[in-house]
């Protein structure tokens, strides 16, 4: 599914999370551990199904769909993970924004994994990986404001993007080989 198609099924079931933020969330979470999809799935629409909307029960089958989308990707050879975030077509400043809140969902929740879970990195992957949060920390800081348009500044953007989406890759694989 498109990112579109999901934020117009989030607004349809009149959800209040952010798609991009979420994606962010469940990438770190998949980097960590192999979790159930239930589990990954937000509170506002983990239920049993028996007295909820039609559009919810949609919304959630998407959100499963790109559950396993996300989980295929990181297992893909060919690195074709790839940062849940709004198409070329939206506005330099929305897709930026968007970038910076899925950044904020990975680190956020990679920090709480590994908090919860009192892991302990190997000295020359903790460096690794703390630089990786770091740069997103940094990105995560991007207000819609300070992004101007202009063929540098999307150049810079793509960039930025495969930045993320081959840091998030590395990170991936640094962690489950840790914890293998």
């Amino acid at each position: 599914m498109e990112y579109s198609e999901i934020d117009l099924l989030r607004r349809k079931a009149n959800m209040a999370i952010d798609i991009s933020e979420y994606h962010g969330t469940i990438s770190a979470y998949l980097c960590c551990d192999s979790f159930q999809e239930d589990d990954l799935l937000p509170k506002e629409v983990n239920f049993d199904g028996s007295s909820v909307s039609a559009q919810i029960i949609e919304f959630k089958h998407a959100l499963y769909e790109l559950i396993s989308d996300t989980i295929n990707s990181f297992n893909d050879t060919e690195m074709s993970f790839y940062p849940f975030l709004p198409p070329d077509s939206e506005e330099l400043s929305i897709r930026a924004h968007s970038l910076s809140i899925w950044c904020q969902g990975f680190i956020d929740a990679l920090g709480m994994f590994i908090s919860e879970r009192e892991l302990t990195i190997n000295q020359s992957d903790q460096t690794f990986i703390s630089e990786i949060i770091e740069d997103f920390a940094q990105i995560s800081t991007l207000s819609k404001i300070a992004v101007e348009s202009g063929d540098e500044e999307e150049l810079a953007y793509f960039e930025v993007v495969e930045f993320v989406r081959v840091g998030t890759q590395l990170v991936y694989e640094e962690l489950r080989s840790e914890m293998n």
